[in-house]
């Protein structure tokens, strides 16, 4: 496949610029290099390039909050008084497996699910909701201030609270372990809304927003990001703070679920990567075929030149005297 000739053909490359650095020798010490100063200056974040796939509509609209996909089913919240619920759907469809309806007196905001529990956020009561997968109500715990998006990963949360701190807690209490500020392009980030944690990475919606940020869990940089603003002009609901949030990682596809706020379809998106390789195996072959002559002729090169060369700078060795001594002694 011209991908896997293309990263032969790098790992070949990488190989000549190792062997061939015997022709260009060490000039100066080691004590004087240079080194990499990591706060030279802000990380600029990528764009990342995507296609739609799918889009599924719903059976009915809500005020999406929070977005899951978990052992083959798709999880929504939905929030405003009087209306906030979770439902459950198969991945795919718009049409809710079930519904269950939160208590009128609770505004609900983001979901994750941590083993086999359904843990929703509420906007400013400080609750936090606990399930079983069949919807019957767990024991609740507690965090100061709002709760917006949350996100699980293997042994903590990731919650935000609509500011530019994302907070890491423990699953069984909602202690606080850690927490890092968003950063994009050297500023912060803030407006933090559902957040979407994969592997080492976060990726988060930012209220009124068209854009999905990918964030490292240690630094708290954003290093790439999706512009969704033309998935959102061309399907976003028109009505007052009907915007872009609600993200699920597919496990089974590999892309990302997306939908809005009162937006009447889900849609999956998968990442485009561009590929600067060769055009075809034919050149793949050739380039192969012209590395491995050049790795083989480099070092003997090197090895004439230096033949006949005598040391230079730091590396050449103190005169002698007539009878090996040390010069006019």
């Amino acid at each position: 496949m011209r991908t896997r000739g293309t990263i032969l053909a790098a790992l070949i490359l990488l190989s000549v610029i190792v062997l061939s650095q015997s022709l260009n020798p060490p000039m100066i010490s080691s004590l004087e290099s240079t080194k990499f100063d990591a706060n030279s200056g802000p990380f600029e974040a990528e764009e990342i390039n995507w296609n739609l796939v799918q889009s599924v509509a719903k059976e009915t609209v809500v005020f999406t909050q929070g977005l899951e996909i978990y052992n083959g089913k798709m999880y929504e919240s939905g929030g405003l008084y009087g209306h906030s619920s979770v439902r459950s759907f198969d991945i795919g469809s718009g049409n809710p497996i079930e519904t269950m309806n939160l208590s009128s007196e609770l505004f609900g905001e983001g979901l994750t699910i941590f083993d086999d529990e359904i843990i929703v956020l509420t906007w400013k009561s400080g609750r936090v909701l606990r399930y079983s997968l069949d919807f019957e109500s767990n024991d609740e715990s507690v965090i100061p201030g709002e709760g917006w998006g949350i996100c699980s990963f293997n042994d903590m949360l990731a919650v935000s609270d609509g500011s530019s701190k994302i907070t890491f807690r423990d699953p069984s209490n909602m202690n606080e372990l850690s927490f890092i500020n968003v950063e994009f392009d050297g500023n912060s980030l803030d407006n933090i809304n559902e957040l979407e944690c994969f592997e080492n990475k976060i990726y988060a919606n930012r209220w009124y927003d068209s854009r999905i940020f990918e964030i490292d869990i240690q630094s708290g940089i954003v290093t790439s990001y999706l512009d969704l603003s033309t998935l959102a002009s061309e399907y976003g609901s028109n009505t007052n703070g009907s915007v872009l949030n609600g993200i699920a990682f597919d496990p089974s596809s590999g892309d990302l679920w997306i939908t809005g706020k009162n937006w009447s379809d889900f849609h999956r998106i998968t990442f485009v990567t561009e590929d600067h390789g060769l055009t075809d195996d034919f050149q793949v072959t050739y380039l192969i075929v012209i590395l491995v002559s050049i790795t083989i002729l480099f070092p003997l090169m090197g090895s004439f030149f230096f033949s006949v060369r005598g040391p230079k700078g730091i590396q050449a060795s103190p005169p002698l005297g007539r009878l090996g001594g040390a010069p006019y002694g």
